[in-house]
Parts: structure tokens; sequence; C-alpha cells
């Protein structure tokens, strides 16, 4: 699985305009084959700060997704609302699956308290 992390700030006035921008952006790659999971995030802090969360199966998929029009068009659109550069990591995530437990290996959960 490939994770990427795109994060942004917006232009404070026009940010109604971006976000519906992303929204459609959402929509649509949702819809892509190999999408995993595709959604924005506003920083709790500094509220002009979006975060970009996506998962893909692959990184052929990825690259598609890279080669769409509909992503051509959003970051072009994109760019007249952005007060900085787009900054873009991604991470290759090794899926694990946990090995099975034994019934006889199962300890009782601890009790969780509220502070």
């Amino acid at each position: 699985m490939i994770i990427v992390q795109s994060t942004f700030e917006l232009i404070p006035d026009s940010k109604p305009e971006a976000l519906v921008l992303m929204k459609d952006m959402v929509t649509l790659c949702r819809k892509e084959y190999g999408c995993l999971s595709y959604e924005y995030y506003e920083g709790v802090t500094e509220t002009n700060r979006v975060i970009l969360f996506q998962e893909w199966e692959n990184a052929d998929c990825l690259q598609a997704h890279y080669q769409t029009e509909h992503m051509d068009s959003f970051i072009a659109n994109l760019s007249r609302h952005l007060q900085s550069p787009i900054i873009t990591r991604s991470y290759l995530a090794q899926e694990e699956t946990p090995p099975k437990a034994k019934a006889s290996d199962a300890a009782p959960k601890p009790q969780q308290t509220i502070h």
C-alpha cells in the first residue's frame, strides 16, 4: 500500500472556494481503481492548513491517479487558492497480518479508567 500525505496553506479569503474543489476531488478520487482512502483535514490551530491523506493499493494505481483529468484540473484550480506550495510525502506501507492468538494465550484486558 502507498500512503501519500500532502500539506498546504490556503489563502483565508478563498478558503470556501477551495473547500468546494476539495470536496469534488474526494468524490472523484474515491471512485478510482485502487483508491483505499482519500480525505482532507483542517488544522486545529492553523485553520488554513490542510492535510490530504490518501491510501492507494500500489504505485501503479497512484500513478494512474496522477494522470487523470480531474487531477490536472484540480491542481490548476487550487493553485490560485494557495498561500504556500504543496508539500507531498509518500510512504510504502507493508501490510502485516498479526499472528493468531491461541485461546489459552489470551490474557484478560485491563480495565480502563477515565481521568
